[in-house]
């Protein structure tokens, strides 16, 4: 459900990452435009016209009852192996977003968007705020993101890594979000979320430059403390199942 901007945020910190076991973090890095493909390209349904199930293997209205990326390779046994390192970085970048996702839908999404009563707001304007505040985390994240991080993700080579999507597809995707962070690039952003929410995109701007009325439309239901405290829980469960992961798929032989 975060953007690309903020999933490229979380892969820029588990780089580092010390509570990573070194093994772990120096094949990140010696792979790092495949980890970062990974932590992205899930979002590329939006491009491909899969939907959410076929990308993320969970339901917005189903109960998640098993890990979605255990889920992923239960449905992908061929993902149980990969190729090289490169795909490797890749998938467990894959497995970082979609844990990231798992929590912020059963954190966020599910218990205070859609299961709490917001007193005389109704189910769209709901939507229309959680656009918002997924654009206030996308424009915070994006000038953090550091300088290598355009060039190294428009290295990334995808070679049939996954059964679901495409190389075209996968590379597109790696395009369209590399032109954006790259030195005088546009976010697209607002524009893709007016188009969403069928929206003209200077309501969606005028909303969020309005202390007041941000406020008003979502902050006195989601309060920024509960924010912060979502994102801490969401990274922490990305790390925890990035680990997981590649204590259980990385071969000790791996070259790092």
């Amino acid at each position: 459900m975060p953007t690309p901007f903020t999933h490229l945020r979380i892969v820029q910190r588990l780089l580092v990452d010390e509570r990573l076991a070194p093994r772990y973090r120096e094949l990140l890095e010696h792979q790092r435009p495949a980890f970062q493909l990974g932590g992205i390209v899930a979002d590329a349904r939006v491009a491909s016209g899969l939907s959410r199930e076929k990308t993320h293997f969970y339901a917005y209205g189903a109960p998640i009852t098993e890990r979605p990326w255990r889920q992923m390779l239960r449905q992908h046994p061929a993902l149980g192996q990969a190729r090289d390192d490169a795909h490797l970085a890749f998938l467990a970048g894959y497995v970082a977003h979609l844990a990231a996702d798992e929590a912020w839908a059963l954190k966020m999404v599910r218990p205070h968007f859609w299961g709490r009563d917001w007193p005389g707001v109704d189910r769209w304007n709901k939507f229309f705020a959680l656009h918002l505040i997924l654009t206030v985390m996308d424009e915070r994240d994006e000038p953090l993101l550091q300088d290598w991080q355009a060039g190294s993700l428009a290295r990334s080579e995808p070679k049939d890594w996954l059964p679901f999507m495409g190389d075209e597809t996968l590379r597109g995707w790696r395009d369209m979000v590399a032109r954006q962070i790259a030195p005088g690039g546009v976010s697209e952003t607002l524009s893709i979320f007016a188009l969403r929410l069928k929206r003209d995109p200077t309501a969606l701007r005028a909303t969020l430059d309005d202390s007041v009325r941000l406020e008003a439309v979502l902050w006195r239901h989601i309060p920024k403390t509960l924010l912060a405290e979502v994102e801490r829980q969401a990274y922490a469960h990305s790390r925890d199942q990035l680990t997981v992961y590649l204590t259980e798929f990385m071969r000790p032989s791996a070259s790092v």
